[in-house]
């Protein structure tokens, strides 16, 4: 059977290759040929006519394969902002590029200070894809580490739908006439009272729309969505919070940045080992790859051997002799003298 499919495989490269160097068949007479589709974008027309002229910048024609390398050096994202308005972005790296070879031949990158924050920005940006490296080529875990760490996390994993009610504050300062200028007082107050009225019977989804100060989620009953337990975005409190409830329970009011948050439980999915080992998998990746990096960086750490040197806040400067203020033991020149001159203007 190996055979059999190797000889299809060599059939089949034949076909391809013949179909891409055969001379196109004649037309037929009196049918008009179909037209092809035009290629568009930089990728699609360097692709087919790499040396098509696709603009011209002072004279010099560019070609369509030396503007696609122009977006190599960045990500799928950064290109289509970029495209969004190419001729400019190829206009100014031509230019760039141009200017820099100028200054090359003015042997401008040899001087001071330029030469040092070349070397500055070189090395940074080595240092930063070394940092990179770390944080993502980490050793991936066994299937036993996988094991052993859903088993020492029990509900990390788990699916939970959860429904909130926010209560925001503004920081001191915040004028009156603003759209929210609640205290922090104000807020708890507020917080407290939403409480006592879940706590009596009232319907967590009509106080959310009646008090949530989220207008996206009130609008909604308070609806957050589902969330998976490890994910990074639930803060520490908050996932500790629901950690103890019950599907249709609520929690305690929750301080967070600038707010609080009365968080209900809708319901919650329980993982199984098989469901989530690609979940776990990803997540102690991630901890290995941070776990790395951090001891990468506390190598670094300084330990300042002489607080003196540190010292930029109280430092002072050598004593040097005003020219319109003269030192102390300078005598003042006699009263005939004429004053001496002021700092020249700038």
């Amino acid at each position: 059977m190996t055979r059999s499919f190797l000889l299809f495989a060599l059939l089949n490269a034949a076909a391809v290759s013949w179909a891409q160097t055969a001379p196109p068949a004649p037309p037929t007479p009196g049918v008009a040929a179909t037209p092809q589709p035009k290629a568009r974008g930089p990728e699609a027309v360097a692709a087919l006519d790499p040396n098509r002229v696709v603009a011209t910048i002072d004279g010099k024609q560019i070609t369509a394969q030396q503007a696609a390398d122009m977006l190599k050096p960045y990500t799928p994202e950064q290109r289509k902002q970029l495209e969004a308005d190419l001729p400019k972005f190829v206009q100014q790296t031509y230019m760039r590029g141009q200017l820099a070879e100028a200054a090359k031949k003015l042997n401008l990158d040899q001087q001071s200070p330029l030469r040092e924050q070349i070397e500055i920005a070189h090395d940074t940006m080595l240092a930063q894809a070394y940092l990179a490296h770390l944080s993502q080529n980490g050793a991936a875990p066994s299937t036993a580490e996988v094991d052993s760490y859903f088993n020492a996390h029990p509900g990390d994993f788990d699916t939970v739908h959860l429904s909130g009610i926010f209560v925001q504050f503004s920081p001191p300062g915040t004028p009156a006439g603003a759209a929210n200028s609640r205290t922090e007082a104000q807020a708890r107050e507020k917080v407290d009272d939403l409480e006592k009225k879940l706590k009596a019977g009232t319907d967590f989804a009509a106080l959310a729309r009646t008090d949530s100060d989220n207008q996206s989620s009130a609008a909604k009953g308070g609806d957050l969505g589902p969330f998976t337990m490890d994910n990074a975005n639930i803060p520490a409190n908050i996932k500790s919070a629901i950690v103890k409830l019950e599907p249709g329970q609520f929690s305690d009011p929750i301080q967070i940045p600038n707010g609080f948050l009365i968080v209900k439980l809708t319901s919650r999915n329980k993982a199984t080992l098989e469901q989530s080992r690609a979940e776990v998998t990803k997540h102690m990746q991630q901890e290995k790859n941070q776990a790395a990096l951090k001891q990468e960086i506390d190598k670094y750490k300084i330990q300042v051997q002489d607080s003196d040197f540190f010292d930029t806040a109280n430092a002072s400067g050598p004593k040097i002799p005003s020219l319109q203020r003269p030192a102390p033991s300078v005598s003042a020149p006699p009263a005939s003298t004429p004053p001496p001159p002021g700092r020249p203007k700038s």
